[in-house]
């Protein structure tokens, strides 16, 4: 997982990147970016909807996002270089929650088990669709907070995992 504050026109946005989906403030975020062309043009697919976008980098964390006439200017940090606000909207970061409403369908990882960034640890199902939820970091699962079969809400706890020293 990839982790990154965004900050657009003074409001900031925790964005979290996995390899199966892409998370804004904790919540999860069906789209697809393509490029075009290599210099800067994309698609950008959300459900049957799709959008061009051009995007240009002004300078190391600064890019300019062109999209339906409109131009924004997005400051992108590493997740571990986070401002104040942006750490706070990634509040217990260290806690893997659930990004949608859903069914538990499998815990693949018990308390005390040692995992690696990325790594399946659950399966939640949520619209006929299964999501693979993957540990944020390397670590030791030290809480689970449901079992398979739990019906559970967004945000809520689904595992805590303590980083390795």
């Amino acid at each position: 997982m990839t982790a990154y504050c965004v900050s657009i026109s003074g409001r900031e946005y925790h964005v979290q990147i996995t390899d199966t989906h892409l998370l804004v403030n904790g919540e999860a975020v069906p789209a697809d970016l393509v490029s075009l062309n290599g210099n800067g043009m994309h698609q950008l697919h959300r459900g049957n909807k799709g959008l061009e976008v051009y995007l240009n980098t002004l300078s190391k964390g600064l890019y300019e996002v062109f999209a339906e006439g409109r131009r924004i200017v997005a400051q992108v940090e590493a997740g571990n270089r986070r401002r104040p606000n942006c750490q706070d909207a990634a509040a217990g970061s260290d806690d893997l929650r659930a990004p949608m409403p859903g069914l538990i369908v499998e815990v693949l990882a018990q308390p005390g088990d040692q995992v690696e960034s990325g790594q399946v640890v659950m399966v939640e199902e949520s619209m006929k669709m299964q999501m693979q939820l993957r540990a944020p970091f390397a670590g030791r699962v030290e809480k689970i907070g449901v079992k398979p079969g739990a019906q559970v809400e967004k945000g809520a706890l689904l595992m805590k995992i303590a980083a390795l020293p």
